[in-house]
């Protein structure tokens, strides 16, 4: 037998702000990963520079998709 694949479904995406409102992309999140909280911090961007929320309010959703808009700073 094969190798068994396994599929998670997305269920949430993040729009990404800094703290002057410029667009910075979006993090599509897998079923079981956290919704966003003020303080955590993950790797994004092509350089995986790392990032803090500041705040977030959670969107309408859309086929069935949770969706935040986040506000990050970056941590030096």
């Amino acid at each position: 037998m094969g190798s068994q694949q396994q599929t998670e479904a997305i269920e949430a995406v993040w729009f990404l702000y800094s703290e002057d409102e410029q667009p910075m992309g979006r993090v599509y999140r897998r079923e079981g990963e956290p919704a966003p909280v003020i303080g955590l911090r993950f790797r994004h961007g092509d350089g995986e520079a790392e990032v803090e929320i500041v705040r977030f309010r959670e969107l309408g959703p859309t086929c069935l998709m949770r969706r935040f808009r986040v506000v990050v700073r970056a941590v030096l």
